[in-house]
């Protein structure tokens, strides 16, 4: 009989998984490298490109922070930001049909060239990837930006706040002090 204490040391979980990109380059062919080289470049230049777009809407919005925003603006100020809100929006909600629509495509494209040339089908994968996980920090960067312009509207509209508003402390507390009391 064996002593239970080496039965328990003999057992020794199995070894992760390879990668399935390991396998596909050690089978990488002059395409799939080809591909992979200008797919990097491509996705660099577009990560390039959104974090130079996102710094210059973080610099717009620091800017406008500090700015000495009027509590009361004009009706037509109201409509530009609306206008300006409704443009963020409608373009982040583009983009994300665009980029789920492009991620179908990636992965039935990945799928059939896996089937030819896997080299050829991780570079894609790849590419895929970054300019997907680009795509959505641009998405992101445009909805919050249209937050942040719904909150200078809010400071300059008091009807845009979507709720009651109190001109005094007092007023707030005794709001507050009648939802605690129903």
């Amino acid at each position: 009989m064996i002593d239970p204490a080496i039965l328990l040391t003999l057992q020794v979980p199995f070894p992760p998984e390879q990668p399935t990109l390991v396998e596909e380059r050690v089978l990488q062919s002059t395409v799939g490298a080809q591909a992979e080289r200008i797919g990097r470049r491509l996705a660099d230049s577009f990560d390039a490109s959104a974090d130079a777009w996102i710094g210059a809407m973080e610099r717009a919005r620091l800017s406008a922070e500090h700015a000495k925003v009027s509590s009361v603006a004009a009706e037509e100020d109201i409509q530009t930001l609306d206008s300006l809100i409704a443009d963020f929006e409608a373009m982040a909600d583009i983009r994300a049909k665009r980029g789920a629509r492009a991620q179908r495509q990636i992965t039935r494209d990945v799928k059939a060239t896996f089937k030819v040339d896997p080299s050829l089908a991780a570079a894609r994968r790849a590419f895929g990837a970054r300019i997907t996980a680009t795509e959505k920090r641009v998405i992101e960067a445009l909805l919050e930006y249209a937050l942040f312009l719904r909150a200078v509207r809010a400071e300059i509209n008091p009807a845009s706040r979507g709720g009651q508003t109190f001109e005094t402390m007092d007023d707030l507390e005794r709001a507050l002090a009648s939802l605690g009391a129903a």
